[in-house]
């Protein structure tokens, strides 16, 4: 169940799991999710759209009523794709007793406090996170369950690497937001590898419209990198998606300490580039002090501030033996994701 139209990354690593346990997976969900992600739809015997923002009375009587769908079904296990914010809440306040709630968290401070989480959580004993890191910074409740899940799985196509790649490429996931990335500090570092055949790839819709994107194009402009900047004005789909993570040489996060982009990330929340990272075996390229924090950035190339041509340089060369210790970790995986996943459902090994 993804009933707040976000995190479709966390999706096929579950179905396809579930498939291989042989179950019978329905996926409740918006539209949008669906339509925008086909690689589901052959893992999926049942699909039902959910709308919602149709007024807090309205919302209320759709989770009440799935919750009833659930019993009419015979549904046992619900898994909760994001399992927090208030129509979960709802959702579980009018759950029938036999049906189990299994859910995903995504922000490590709904584990601070939150009254809502609570609420949620009279209901839902079993919880996912979606790093290791974040189990050390977890203190479980006495009748609660917690473990980490890297949902690893993403959308393949017949692509090569090198399919009509020249040069070295940079990818940052995700479109150009300034909340969730350090633009203003990175525009001098990218400045630094003018010189460099090098191009930088913002892999997620930049709404062209938006204020915030246009300054960032003038300033790329002013500083000559727009001719080493792709960004994208729609959504991208799976297989631009898979293309462009191909051939990246690097990806990186472009988040920095004492940022705004860094009050989330690595602090709070994976950011989106980790996964995509670990699940592609790309190598990430990022800042030193979230190296020393994190595990699963022991496989990535740090950078300093004061030392980033320095640094990247060193980085592109070491970048396939970089790539070739990640595929050598069997955490990353993802059957041994998927294999832990199922364990933490149905409290054994799966049977293949």
């Amino acid at each position: 169940m993804e009933i707040g139209g976000s995190h479709d990354e966390c999706l096929l690593s579950q179905f396809f799991a579930l498939k291989q346990r042989g179950c019978r997976v329905c996926f409740i969900g918006t539209e949008a999710v669906w339509l925008r992600n086909t690689s589901f739809h052959a893992l999926v015997d049942e699909f039902l759209p959910v709308k919602l923002a149709q007024g807090a009375l309205a919302d209320f009587l759709t989770m009440r009523r799935l919750n009833g769908y659930f019993e009419s079904e015979n549904i046992r296990k619900v898994i909760l794709n994001t399992a927090q914010g208030g129509h979960v809440r709802n959702l579980c306040l009018t759950a029938k007793k036999p049906t189990e709630f299994i859910g995903i968290i995504h922000t490590l401070r709904k584990f601070n406090g939150s009254f809502t989480q609570k609420v949620i959580s009279k209901k839902i004993k079993n919880y996912l996170v979606l790093n290791d890191y974040f189990l050390t910074q977890i203190t479980p409740s006495a009748d609660q369950r917690i473990t980490s899940f890297y949902p690893l799985r993403f959308p393949s196509f017949d692509i090569s690497p090198s399919e009509n790649k020249s040069g070295k490429q940079i990818t940052i996931i995700g479109g150009v937001e300034n909340r969730r990335k350090d633009l203003a500090g990175s525009i001098g570092l990218m400045k630094q590898l003018l010189d460099l055949d090098l191009h930088f790839v913002f892999l997620g819709k930049s709404d062209p419209n938006n204020e915030g994107v246009q300054q960032f194009k003038e300033t790329l402009r002013e500083n000559g990198l727009l001719d080493h900047v792709t960004m994208y004005d729609h959504f991208v789909d799976e297989k631009e998606f898979d293309r462009v993570v191909k051939q990246s040489d690097f990806i990186w996060p472009m988040i920095h300490p004492n940022t705004e982009s860094a009050i989330e990330y690595f602090r709070n929340q994976i950011p989106g580039a980790l996964n995509v990272a670990l699940g592609y075996r790309i190598p990430l390229l990022v800042h030193e002090d979230f190296v020393k924090e994190w595990k699963d950035l022991s496989f990535a190339a740090s950078y300093r501030l004061d030392t980033f041509r320095s640094d990247t340089e060193n980085a592109l060369a070491n970048a396939e033996q970089l790539k070739l210790t990640l595929e050598q970790v069997e955490a990353y995986n993802p059957s041994f994701q998927e294999e832990k996943y199922l364990e933490f459902i149905f409290g054994n090994k799966s049977k293949k």
